[in-house]
């Protein structure tokens, strides 16, 4: 007993320290990356967070303007407002793409100066950053070492998408958040909230709705019906607001439209879903590809990834923080447009597999032997700490699916370890 308590003792140290020297890098690297940031914001404020400025045009047009909502998705009044206030990045990327539903929720920042607004945005996004990775910790992992928690917060920092989240004034961050609450409160057993907070999710950015799809088929009934209504509450809320006819033609017109647009912008790096990767392929061959078969081969990625998420759902994981890591994943493999920033999502099924492995060491928990799957996950980790190159993003995000698939697939005996661990745990 005396020597495997020492022995536990000594691998929780060793952990710990690994986890702290790890998060000294990440901060190392955060704080050369800072100077220069701010040095480059400070000459140019208006370019500050960029990608922000197309949302402060929704924000102000709502607020001054709300009669007049249709002209969120114009892009030549996108591009005047830019002018307007001084703004030098400008290209056939300039629009404003997320539903009117978006715009009218932090439609108060308009009210705030540029630079004011871009500071409030970037700041309340790390503060909700962080509350996510606290949560997102505490439901991937369920053991007592500190050490495990410390390393998700480590490779929370070392991720390059959240650092370029921060850098663009994107949403990520807040998109992070929503799914981490709605998955933490699933598991602690507050169903009701969870669906809060996945119904904001999916009323203010959409891509969230195969993560209700997937909770649907684990009959996760009160999250799914609380998700519903608060996503039309807000929905309607919307349209006495802005009129019922911006909504409509946001999603039967306005969606496709800047779909094409931000399709036509490029490839990998900037594009990282598996279209986007062929497609740089192709191109690195000296073939061009058409854009019907672009499309095939999104459509086919996304059934195939989605009918297999839901056969396994619906069979559901003797643990089901791994059909929390699963819907995750196929909410970014399946996307026809994964931007870097979008990969700050994939924090979640990251942390589960390491929190879960961490739980019961020495357990084959998955297809892939322990040592194979901690080298895929640390391949797919040492991917998104730099900046993506061709395809490194797309190859890291289906390396991570991979792993949360070869979890549905333990070798014989392990299901009934894991599920006696799901037995102790479940609310």
């Amino acid at each position: 007993m005396s020597t495997t308590s020492t022995t536990r003792s000594k691998y929780s140290f060793r952990l710990s320290a690994f986890a702290a020297a790890l998060a000294v890098i990440a901060l190392c690297l955060i704080a050369v990356r800072a100077p220069h940031i701010y040095t480059e914001f400070r000459a140019n404020p208006p370019d500050a967070f960029s990608d922000f400025n197309y949302y402060l045009f929704a924000f102000t047009t709502v607020l001054r303007h709300p009669g007049e909502a249709s002209l969120l998705y114009d892009q030549p009044s996108v591009i005047a407002f830019l002018h307007s206030i001084g703004t030098h990045h400008i290209g056939v990327d300039s629009f404003y793409a997320y539903p009117p539903q978006f715009a009218l929720a932090f439609a108060p920042l308009g009210a705030l100066a540029p630079l004011a607004a871009k500071l409030v945005w970037v700041s309340v996004s790390v503060v909700l950053f962080a509350l996510g990775v606290a949560m997102t910790a505490k439901f991937a992992y369920r053991g007592a070492d500190r050490g495990v928690t410390l390393l998700i917060v480590a490779l929370a920092l070392l991720s390059r998408p959240f650092l370029d989240d921060i850098y663009w004034g994107q949403s990520n961050e807040l998109l992070f958040f929503l799914l981490a609450a709605t998955f933490f409160f699933i598991d602690r057993g507050n169903r009701y909230l969870a669906g809060v907070f996945l119904g904001v999710a999916i009323a203010i950015k959409v891509t969230p709705i195969p993560v209700a799809g997937l909770l649907l088929l684990r009959r996760e009934w009160r999250t799914v019906i609380t998700t519903v209504v608060t996503a039309v509450a807000i929905t309607i809320f919307t349209g006495l607001k802005l009129g019922f006819n911006v909504i409509w033609h946001y999603f039967v017109a306005d969606m496709s439209a800047l779909n094409t647009k931000g399709l036509a912008i490029g490839s990998a790096p900037f594009n990282n879903s598996l279209r986007g990767a062929i497609q740089t392929l192709a191109e690195s061959a000296g073939m061009q590809l058409s854009q019907q078969a672009l499309f095939a081969t999104w459509l086919v990625t996304a059934v195939t990834v989605s009918v297999l998420a839901m056969v396994l759902v619906y069979r559901r994981s003797v643990d089901r923080r791994m059909d929390f890591a699963l819907a995750a994943a196929t909410m970014l493999v399946g996307s026809p447009m994964l931007e870097p920033v979008h990969m700050v999502a994939a924090l979640i099924p990251l942390a589960v597999l390491f929190g879960t492995s961490f739980e019961r060491p020495g357990v084959r928990l998955s297809a892939f032997g322990p040592r194979v799957e901690m080298l895929l996950a640390a391949c797919a980790i040492l991917i998104l700490v730099f900046a993506p190159r061709s395809a490194t993003y797309t190859l890291a995000m289906w390396i991570i699916y991979a792993l949360c698939l070869g979890r549905y697939f333990p070798p014989a005996g392990a299901p009934r370890d894991a599920r006696a661990g799901e037995a102790r745990f479940a609310a």
